[in-house]
């Protein structure tokens, strides 16, 4: 059995034909195969079918004609019969508003088949995917987004990436160091916006809003640093910003490094699918390159990773691909380079066709919720809040809470003017990124990690909470008391581990339940979110299994203040007479004092009869009559001695 999953995991394209559930596939076969029979009977039937299946994704879908047989393999059309089924359905998309694309035609056993992308035509809303880019320092990752955002090549000494850069010490040093946003658009057709208006502005700058108002799909960059040092800026991004996918791009030249290996472990932390691109192949050897996708493909057959790599080269891997991408098994990788454009088209081809992993439809009708993650003052407009819209959705002039503060406490705001993307809008709904200009309050009395929520909510700050962990790495053992910084969200905050369930320590791999509390000021949390909790190179993740509010807190504290007040008295009084045992001990300790000064007297007027000072001190115990004996002793070698001595003693 052992040789089967090594065997399996050595030939990926075996193990991707497993993941591939070809019954389902062979489903919609019977499905595509009568498109060739479409007539205005069964028009509405077919009609109904696409729409199901553009509301399962999100308003796009994949196609496939001439594909999967009842065994499973791809049969194929004559070359006529496919055109005849693409024209069908593009009639069938026309009546329900979509719009239909072709992605490839490919050779089948028998005839040709083809891969269509569906696209719903919605004037009022688009299609939103994130992609959290992230990798080692100098891999190519603003490079990369400049070239796809700008559609246009860089000339291999950074040219594009300065439209990137958000800092003048960025542009200087040429390394990203904070968050950065840009996006890229897709037409009903799958053509890229972003080309569509270089072309037709003859070179000259655009807006964000031209961008949106062509698009029906928008690709999201969140270009992360890559430097060791801006390593929690970088896990904010993949927290707090709600990444579909992660992009980790890797220097051909350089290979696989640390810090490489510590942004896949963040992304498989958290989730997220992860895409490998391999940047630079155009300066790389041959050999180089072969050794840099040797060591990739080695860490994701690791234990805990278990992952099969797929490099993409044709339209055939590009399908199977996008189909096995939502399984978090296969992760594909693409070798582009930004300088002579090698595979670009076939990258942007996946972006345009992958569709959004959240599905964020599914709570659009659920009460408002916004997680904050910037702010900022703009003259003449006021305090403004920046962030992503988790839950509902938010018109201006509706009033949320704004909290917790310090205390605990969600003050009422009034939220004057919308910004989604750069453009001014009236509503926002989840799973967008949003601007709110807020009424009537300071900047200084805001911090990222609040929220905005409804007021039927009824929020609670969260003081203490328990969550379900693994320790990751950790060069020693971790006890009570131990103080990580815990990321939640856009929440980052220093907490105190006070209990660790059924444990006495924590080493590297170990999992258990662990209560933490805050060290600052309270949060808001949530049953089931992930944490990150790091210090140093010391890592570990978790999910949130309990919160507990300030009210319950409290009323906690108050239930243990009165109950040891009546067993408290109970235990005192016992030590009370140990107390008046051990005086006694002190005051006959007090008569022994005088007593070994009298012998010390002794010692210099009878050296020789040093036998009779000893009978004299097993004297002592007796009451006052051995006292009186040695005070005599004491005149008689005051007889002896001069003056002096006895004044001293």
């Amino acid at each position: 059995m052992e040789s089967d999953s090594v065997s399996n995991l050595l030939t990926p394209r075996a193990a991707i034909d497993e993941v591939f559930n070809s019954k389902v596939e062979a489903a919609k076969a019977t499905e595509t195969l009568n498109l060739l029979e479409l007539t205005p009977e069964n028009m509405d039937k077919y009609a109904s079918h696409v729409k199901w299946l553009l509301s399962e994704g999100q308003g796009e879908s994949l196609y496939n004609i001439g594909g999967p047989g009842n065994s499973g393999d791809e049969v194929g059309l004559s070359e006529e019969n496919l055109q005849k089924g693409i024209q069908n359905l593009m009639e069938v998309a026309k009546k329900i508003n979509a719009a239909v694309s072709v992605i490839c035609e490919r050779n089948g056993k028998t005839g040709r088949v083809a891969d269509l992308l569906i696209r719903q035509i919605d004037e009022d809303s688009y299609i939103d995917v994130r992609y959290a880019v992230c990798g080692n320092v100098d891999s190519g990752k603003s490079t990369m987004v400049g070239v796809l955002t700008r559609a246009q090549l860089d000339n291999g000494r950074g040219l594009v990436r300065v439209n990137c850069f958000a800092h003048k010490h960025e542009v200087t040093s040429g390394r990203t160091s904070s968050i950065s946003q840009q996006i890229m658009g897709f037409n009903e057709q799958g053509e890229c916006v972003n080309q569509l208006l270089l072309e037709s502005t003859g070179g000259h700058p655009y807006g964000w809003g031209d961008i949106i108002e062509q698009s029906h799909k928008v690709i999201s960059f969140i270009d992360l640093a890559g430097h060791e040092k801006y390593l929690k800026t970088t896990v904010s991004g993949m927290t707090g910003h709600m990444p579909d996918y992660c992009l980790l791009l890797i220097g051909a030249n350089m290979g696989v490094t640390r810090m490489t290996k510590e942004h896949l472990g963040i992304a498989l932390a958290l989730k997220i699918p992860v895409v490998v691109v391999i940047t630079k192949i155009d300066m790389c050897p041959e050999n180089v390159l072969k050794q840099t996708l040797t060591d990739i493909q080695k860490i994701l057959k690791i234990r805990g990773v278990r992952k099969i790599s797929l490099v993409v080269r044709n339209s055939d891997d590009l399908i199977t691909a996008i189909k096995t991408l939502d399984n978090d098994r296969v992760v594909p990788i693409f070798l582009v380079s930004n300088v002579t454009g090698e595979n670009l088209e076939m990258f942007r081809k996946f972006l345009n066709v992958v569709p959004p992993r959240i599905q964020w439809d599914l709570l659009r009708e659920k009460a408002p919720e916004v997680l904050i993650d910037q702010t900022y003052f703009v003259t003449g407009v006021g305090t403004v809040v920046g962030g992503t819209v988790m839950a509902g959705r938010v018109v201006a002039g509706q009033t949320l809470l704004l909290g917790p503060d310090g205390n605990g406490l969600f003050v009422p705001v009034q939220i004057k003017s919308i910004h989604s993307k750069r453009v001014p809008v009236k509503q926002v709904i989840a799973g967008q990124s949003v601007g709110f200009a807020l009424k009537k309050i300071k900047r200084s009395m805001i911090r990222k990690g609040m929220v905005l929520v409804d007021p039927s909510e009824k929020p609670q700050a969260i003081w203490n909470f328990e969550a379900d962990v693994i320790v990751l790495y950790h060069s020693t053992t971790i006890h009570t008391n131990y103080q990580p910084v815990v990321q939640c969200m856009t929440m980052r905050q220093s907490a105190r581990i006070i209990k660790i369930i059924d444990r006495d320590v924590l080493r590297t791999g170990d999992r258990a339940t662990v209560r933490f509390r805050f060290l600052y000021h309270p949060e808001y949390l949530k049953i089931g979110m992930r944490i990150i909790f790091r210090e140093g190179r010391c890592k570990g993740i978790g999910i949130i299994s309990k919160v507990q509010d300030v009210e319950e807190e409290e009323k906690e504290k108050t239930d243990k203040v009165d109950k040891p007040l009546t067993t408290s008295t109970t235990k005192t009084e016992k030590p009370t007479t140990t107390t008046t045992k051990i005086e006694k001990p002190t005051a006959t300790s007090k008569v022994e004092k005088p007593t070994t000064t009298t012998a010390k007297v002794e010692k210099p007027t009878t050296t020789a009869k040093v036998e009779k000072p000893t009978t004299t001190t097993t004297k002592v115990e007796k009451p006052p009559t051995a006292t009186t004996k040695i005070e005599k002793t004491t005149t008689s070698t005051a007889k002896v001695e001069k003056p002096p001595p006895t004044k001293k003693v």
